[in-house]
């Protein structure tokens, strides 16, 4: 329950080749939460920009834009990473249960009772969440289910007034990580009190986002960039390259979180992801695990990393962090962020200004 994307113009393009003018900085959407791509330059005679666009998953737009030699291996690639998406949707969804497989949803209907066998790879996204834990001081806390339950509710009601402070301390006992019991022999995940239940939403979209570009890569898929809800990877720049000084790269626009059908910044990345934490679009819901209530201190974070994954958990911290403690952070895991603070001021790392 992190950012959504709000859409003012969409145009679908299903498979279908892009023909928007090379050098024209005009969208597909436009994506005041996060970021998105703008179009390059020109590729080499033998390359077509395609471009893929879903609403299917995570609640959001997932936007695939590449250059293939033709529709059809377009196509192809598009179908390893969107099928890689679905597949891990599915295991991470923690409100719908599937009948053929177990996911966060199955393991949360199971707290406190019994330990429930689980994909290698969800139990892998679950000890990456831990170690996101540790990561971040417990900032970013994936057994943070029964508070962000309680704030669901509140946000979906209307209500004026905040939730109930001693229902959210009542239900913070139950955020305890170590209450995740994994046990690798058997493969299984047992929530160990049965008020406990997992919220990935600080870790799931960006795992998933992440193998599905290393599938794409893996399988020859050269030049693209993958959008979920204003969340970028990119992988090689573009054929040809686009005449920046940061030579071949993608552009990439950074939405003002004061007026989100603008950009505050515009950047050149590739083989990075750009992930974006913010809280102005559905209000509140980016909720600080130390008070129990909405991180205030910024309108939104954007980070600047090679893994996606580590990205989103990051841009999640930071946000919520205080300035110092979140620039030691970054810096201890080589990244870099731009600031939107709550006045409009921007503040960014000294690095950032690299990618502009």
């Amino acid at each position: 329950m992190r950012r959504l994307i709000y859409l003012f113009l969409l145009l679908i393009l299903t498979g279908c080749r892009d023909t928007s003018p090379p050098f024209k900085n005009d969208i597909p959407y436009d994506s005041p939460s996060g970021s998105h791509a703008i179009p390059n330059n020109m590729p080499p005679a033998e390359y077509t920009r395609f471009s893929f666009v879903s609403l299917e998953l995570f609640d959001t737009v997932t936007h695939i834009m590449g250059y293939a030699r033709s529709q059809e291996e377009f196509d192809a690639f598009v179908n390893i990473m969107y099928g890689e998406l679905q597949r891990l949707y599915r295991l991470f969804d923690a409100f719908n249960g599937y009948s053929d497989i177990h996911n966060i949803f199955t393991i949360n209907a199971e707290a406190g009772i019994r330990p429930v066998e689980a994909h290698p790879d969800l139990l892998d996204m679950i000890k990456t969440g831990i170690r996101a834990y540790h990561m971040t001081d417990g900032v970013v806390n994936i057994a943070i289910g029964p508070i962000t339950a309680i704030w669901r509710t509140y946000i979906s009601s209307g209500e004026a007034s905040l939730p109930d402070m001693d229902a959210l301390r009542a239900a913070d006992r139950f955020t305890d990580i170590n209450g995740i019991i994994i046990d690798e022999e058997k493969g299984t995940v047992f929530l160990s009190h049965a008020g406990m239940a997992l919220d990935v939403g600080s870790i799931g979209k960006g795992y998933a986002l992440e193998r599905a570009v290393q599938k794409a890569i893996d399988a020859g898929f050269a030049s693209f960039i993958l959008s979920v809800g204003g969340d970028v990877r990119t992988a090689n720049g573009p054929p040809g390259g686009n005449g920046n000084r940061n030579g071949n790269a993608w552009r990439i626009g950074v939405n003002d979180p004061i007026h989100p059908s603008a950009m505050i910044d515009t950047l050149s990345v590739a083989d990075l992801a750009v992930f974006t934490s913010g809280d102005y679009l559905r209000g509140p819901h980016i909720i600080d695990p130390r008070t129990l209530l909405p991180a205030d201190t910024v309108r939104s974070a954007t980070v600047i990393h090679p893994d996606g994954i580590t990205a989103e958990i990051l841009s999640l911290a930071v946000f919520i962090m205080d300035i110092g403690t979140a620039r030691e952070l970054l810096a201890n895991h080589g990244a870099e962020v731009l600031w939107v603070m709550a006045d409009g001021s921007v503040i960014s790392t000294e690095g950032f200004g690299r990618y502009r």
